[in-house]
């Protein structure tokens, strides 16, 4: 069983929401959504998984293993970097970043935390 969290809700994270708690060996224990409306969405579609807007409650968070992220383009660099840094593995919508250099920053820092 892996524990995961995923970060946004909005165009396409409510798909990856639905897959993720259809799947037998992923439990969906967080997610970070900013948006009160999406927060609603979320909470009455499944109403077990923890809502916040603090990403600080993920990332410290030593029960969750992996986080998918969910944002916008601008955001996914920042916040895979944020989550490697605290030991999660991650799954990141594409484009994976905005510039190549960022790209090349994640995979180093990936190979780093293994």
């Amino acid at each position: 069983m892996i524990n995961v969290a995923q970060i946004g809700c909005g165009y396409w994270g409510p798909n990856l929401l639905r897959n993720l708690v259809a799947n037998p060996d992923c439990d969906v224990k967080w997610v970070v959504e900013i948006s009160k409306d999406r927060q609603e969405f979320i909470h009455c579609l499944h109403p077990a998984i923890k809502i916040t807007k603090d990403l600080q409650n993920v990332l410290t968070d030593d029960e969750v293993n992996a986080i998918v992220i969910a944002t916008p383009a601008e955001s996914h660099y920042s916040l895979t970097i944020e989550s490697l840094k605290a030991g999660k593995h991650i799954l990141v919508e594409k484009p994976m970043a905005t510039e190549v250099d960022q790209v090349k920053q994640i995979g180093t820092l990936a190979k780093e935390k293994d």
